[in-house]
């Protein structure tokens, strides 16, 4: 039976990194889309989709510092 994951550890950091370079490939297809559309709703409806992801980034972000904060007590 395998340890559960801690706040911290090794597959805590993974799942941080994965969900981070989720939001950096989203990011990627997200501004080729705003360049290549003509659209000022799609334009506008992306740019809602990059300000919610920037939240994300934040939450993750967070999340780490709690980590190294938990791994140093």
């Amino acid at each position: 039976m395998s340890t559960p994951a801690q706040i911290g550890k090794n597959e805590y950091k993974a799942a941080i990194a994965k969900g981070r370079e989720a939001n950096r490939e989203a990011r990627k297809h997200l501004r080729r889309i705003m360049q290549e559309s003509s659209s000022s709703l799609i334009q506008a409806l992306v740019g809602n989709v990059l300000l919610a992801m920037s939240e994300s980034d934040e939450a993750l972000n967070r999340l780490y510092d709690i980590g190294l904060t938990m791994k140093e007590k």
